[in-house]
């Protein structure tokens, strides 16, 4: 950077300054932006400026109305004729001084962080901006941050101090700087937080997404182990059966069996009472005699 050039943190590097800590938000910063080009950059940075000044005013035109709704205590400032939206906005603009102002208790430059001027500011703001394509909420509050390295680093290498802070410049300097650098830093974490949040988010979704896949082959698969299942069973249940009916049968041929002709006169008369065919009692008939011998 040239010592005639402006510092501007979106392409420069911060200088070396006694709060060093300067450099290393800076590069986070970048970091949540290492999509961005250095145009979207700028354009991002414009809609924040634009996008922070319409809330503040969106912000006094409302509160301004509700006092002239309501009667509010301010009003007691104005004349009876001036007690109007116009004659308010003129004494809020003039600031004049026997208003207290904890009586202007709306959101204003003064009174309002810029980080929470410009996450209020967002939540109205559709982020599909054109020149900022599939903007993300981290990338603006990265921008943002920044934007408040350039200014802190230009008020503290400017020269238009006021005369009253001559004599104590330096220390003058490094207290504006401090106090910038710690507001700064609250700012990249929070981009950061909001990053890591939307990541979350985003791997959430996937798993959600990746077991909703899944579930068509699991209910499937289920369904085989549940026939399966059903299916043992029955076999389980058949077999139990039969086992009881090869006993009662076979309780039969021995206390009856003399009375039929042969085993197959037997099976062919009595095999319907056991539930199986002929040739199942006939064979358990067989069986049973050749086990005997």
């Amino acid at each position: 950077m040239s010592a005639d050039k402006e510092f501007d943190a979106i392409t420069d590097e911060v200088p070396y300054l006694e709060i060093y800590r300067l450099r290393g938000l800076q590069a986070r910063a970048k970091l949540m932006l290492d999509r961005r080009s250095e145009s979207e950059i700028r354009v991002a940075s414009s809609t924040i400026e634009w996008l922070v000044n319409e809330y503040f005013y969106t912000q006094q035109e409302a509160w301004i109305r509700r006092q002239i709704e309501n009667g509010g205590a301010v009003l007691r400032h104005l004349r009876s004729e001036d007690r109007t939206e116009h004659g308010l906005r003129e004494l809020v603009e003039e600031r004049r001084s026997g208003i207290d102002p904890d009586e202007l208790d709306f959101p204003s430059e003064e009174n309002t962080e810029p980080l929470e001027a410009l996450e209020d500011a967002l939540k109205e703001f559709d982020l599909d901006d054109q020149d900022f394509p599939d903007a993300k909420f981290y990338e603006y509050v990265a921008v943002l941050a920044l934007t408040l390295i350039t200014r802190a680093v230009q008020t503290y290498q400017g020269e238009d101090w006021p005369t009253v802070l001559w004599v104590g410049q330096p220390m003058s300097r490094m207290t504006v700087l401090g106090n910038e650098a710690v507001d700064i830093m609250e700012i990249v974490c929070r981009a950061e937080q909001l990053q890591d949040s939307l990541e979350v988010r985003k791997r959430i979704k996937f798993f959600l997404l990746d077991n909703e896949k899944g579930i068509p082959e699991r209910i499937e698969e289920l369904a085989k182990q549940k026939v399966s299942l059903a299916a043992s069973l029955a076999a389980s249940a058949r077999h139990k059966e039969t086992s009881q009916s090869k006993f009662k049968a076979l309780l039969c041929w021995r206390s009856t069996g003399s009375n039929f002709s042969s085993r197959a006169a037997f099976a062919r008369n009595k095999h319907k009472d056991y539930g199986v065919t002929e040739r199942t009692l006939y064979g358990w008939v067989a069986d049973h005699e050749r086990r005997k011998v």
